[in-house]
C-alpha cells in the first residue's frame, strides 16, 4: 500500500513515529537543499526549526497539503533570516534555460547570486515561485496550492521570472562588452 502525506501524517497523530519517519526520509534531501541554496550557514538550523514547527503544527490540525505547508513554513523562516541579514546566498554555477531555443548559458555564480538577489528585491512573487520550482523540485500544482494560486498562475510567474533573470543578465553581459 502506498500512503499518501495524509495519510501519514494521520498516522504519526494517531501515534505511529514510523508514519513520520517515512514523511521525514520523503522530503528532509529536498527541503535542505532549498534551505542551504537560501542560506548555507544557517541551512541546519533552519532545517531543524523547520521540522520542530511542522510537528508541533502536525499535532494540532490536519494538514490537507502537509509537503507544501512543510517547505511555507521553511520559507518564512527563511525570509524572517534574510530580512535580519539582508543576505541572499548560494553556491556553484547555475544554468538558466532559454525557453525560445531551450538552450543553456554558464553564469557565474556571483553574476547569477546578484540576479536573484535582485529578483528577490523587485519581484519576491516571481522569485519564490523560480525557488521552489528549481531547488525544491515541486510542481507548480503543488506550487499552486501552497500559494493558493492556480497552476498557471504558478507557471506564469516562473516563465516571468526566467525572463526576467534572462534580461538582467543579458544587460550585464552588454555592460561587461561595453566596458
Amino acid at each position: 500500500m502506498k500512503w499518501t502525506d495524509q495519510d501519514l501524517i494521520a498516522a504519526y497523530r494517531s501515534g505511529d513515529m514510523d508514519a513520520f519517519q517515512i514523511f521525514y526520509g520523503k522530503y528532509k534531501d529536498s527541503l535542505y537543499t532549498f534551505l542551504y541554496n537560501r542560506c548555507k550557514d544557517d541551512a541546519s538550523d533552519i532545517f531543524q526549526e523547520t521540522f520542530m514547527k511542522f510537528i508541533d503544527s502536525a499535532s494540532k490540525k490536519e494538514l490537507t497539503n502537509p509537503k507544501a505547508y512543510l517547505f511555507q513554513i521553511a520559507m518564512n523562516l527563511v525570509r524572517n533570516l534574510s530580512r535580519k541579514a539582508k543576505v541572499l546566498s548560494l553556491s556553484d554555477e547555475f544554468d538558466i534555460p532559454d525557453i525560445e531555443t531551450e538552450e543553456i548559458e554558464q553564469v557565474s555564480e556571483d553574476t547569477f547570486k546578484e540576479s536573484l538577489s535582485y529578483l528577490a528585491q523587485e519581484k519576491p512573487l516571481l522569485h519564490d515561485v523560480l525557488h521552489l520550482h528549481i531547488f525544491s523540485k515541486m510542481t507548480f500544482e503543488e506550487i499552486g496550492k501552497l500559494k493558493e494560486i492556480s497552476r498557471d498562475t504558478i507557471a506564469s510567474r516562473y516563465r516571468y521570472a526566467l525572463n526576467y533573470l534572462r534580461k538582467f543578465l543579458q544587460n550585464d553581459q552588454l555592460q561587461i562588452k561595453e566596458g
